[in-house]
């Protein structure tokens, strides 16, 4: 795997989010005329950049507000941000595979400065056998982590990701001859993060996915896996207050979204073998970095690695992945880097394609972040809030490391 680097350039405002794996065919292939066939939302037939299929249809998912001009969000108390699901049923009665989708976000700035209050939006595949389900939640819902409730229907799982938008991507992007598989009676679970530090205004923001039959497809299953690792940074140096301590930043984390938030953070700490800061007054020099060692499976199959994505929120500075084979330290200089972004830009985020790279049963891949805690007071958004011990969370003043890779079953596909 040659390296693939990224550099940018640092925006005013910083505002970020995941882009989980989803994405299109290549944007220059031929347009098609689209058909649509769905219900439960709005579904428009037009003509699509993303499709060179003879079959494709285009839905157009709106909120169930947007014929009332949107939502004005409101975060839960003490939280600057809101999660938001809804359902919708595109009665599909054949596999589809996902092969387009564009987010069309709210703007309440102009072209030369968005404020774009939608930190992201992602796009979650309901197996039929759990439609019912996540219908009786109602028309939309509280969404923090997940796609559902937090702390409740704890039978529903496996919602995937079947397409996925950060500030700074357009139009998903993936290899062409790949898309995502969506089952005959799965429903969709539309999540729209809030970042209400970037914005408070009216939102009626708007997605487009294009489908075409499996059947009829030709393309190979992308699936995705995602490579955590535990951010735990204590307060800069000249900083102080109540929320510099790890225990009490925590106990907020908890009340801001719920215990499970507080579970994952000890959960990601375990797994990754990472040692909590004190809980006291350690204070580190930016930047500071965390790393976490992942394996494949010894009993599972060869995959093909064909994009990875990255992400982190406002602090973020770089985000590496490395393939380490057998190498379980990832020290052994014949590592290989798959994806470096050296200057970590939270308003333009993307998932970047890479050559396809054989990962076997049993090889170990590193994902490491580093961060510079100091932005906190420099950005516009965070710059007025209170210093903290930050750690994993789902809000745009905590933090993330987060890697997404698209691949392929089996050496080579």
């Amino acid at each position: 795997m040659r390296l693939v680097s990224a550099r940018f350039q640092v925006g005013p405002a910083l505002v970020g989010v995941l882009l989980l794996l989803a994405g299109v065919a290549s944007p220059n292939q031929a347009s098609a005329a689209l058909r649509s066939h769905a219900t439960g939302s709005t579904t428009t037939t037009t003509t699509s950049s993303f499709c060179a299929l003879k079959t494709c249809t285009s839905t157009l998912v709106k909120i169930p507000e947007a014929a009332k001009g949107g939502i004005t969000p409101v975060a839960p108390a003490g939280a600057t941000d809101l999660y938001r699901c809804t359902f919708f049923d595109p009665h599909l009665t054949a596999d589809q595979m996902v092969i387009g989708s564009t987010f069309h976000p709210q703007n309440h700035g102009t072209a030369k400065k968005p404020v774009i209050e939608i930190h992201h939006a992602i796009l979650f595949q309901v197996p039929s056998n759990q439609v019912a389900a996540v219908k009786a939640l109602g028309t939309s819902w509280p969404c923090f982590s997940g796609p559902t409730p937090a702390d409740t229907f704890a039978e529903l799982s496996n919602f995937r990701s079947v397409a996925g938008w950060a500030p700074g991507s357009a139009s998903a992007t993936r290899p062409a001859g790949y898309g995502v598989n969506v089952p005959a009676g799965s429903g969709f679970i539309l999540q729209l993060h809030y970042n209400l530090l970037a914005s408070k205004a009216k939102d009626n923001s708007s997605w487009s996915i294009d489908m075409t039959p499996t059947a009829e497809s030709g393309l190979t299953p992308l699936l995705g896996w995602s490579l955590v690792a535990p951010p735990d940074l204590p307060c800069p140096s000249g900083s102080s207050g109540t929320l510099c301590n790890r225990t009490n930043s925590l106990n907020d984390l908890s009340k801001r979204f719920g215990s499970s938030a507080v579970n994952f953070v000890n959960l990601i700490e375990y797994v990754c073998k990472a040692a909590a800061s004190t809980a006291g007054d350690t204070h580190w020099q930016s930047p500071t970095s965390t790393s976490c060692i992942w394996r494949r499976p010894a009993n599972s199959q060869p995959i093909t690695v064909h994009t990875i994505g990255a992400h982190m929120h406002l602090l973020g500075k770089t985000l590496s992945v490395e393939l380490c084979h057998s190498d379980k330290t990832c020290t052994d200089p014949s590592k290989v880097v798959g994806l470096f972004v050296r200057s970590y830009n939270f308003d333009d985020q993307r998932a970047y394609n890479v050559p396809p790279t054989v990962i076997n049963p049993g090889d170990y891949v590193k994902v490491t972040c580093t961060y510079d805690p100091k932005l906190r007071k420099l950005n516009p958004q965070t710059k007025k809030l209170p210093a903290r011990f930050i750690t994993w969370g789902d809000g745009s003043s905590d933090e993330m490391c987060l890697s997404s890779v698209g691949y392929s079953q089996g050496a080579g596909t």
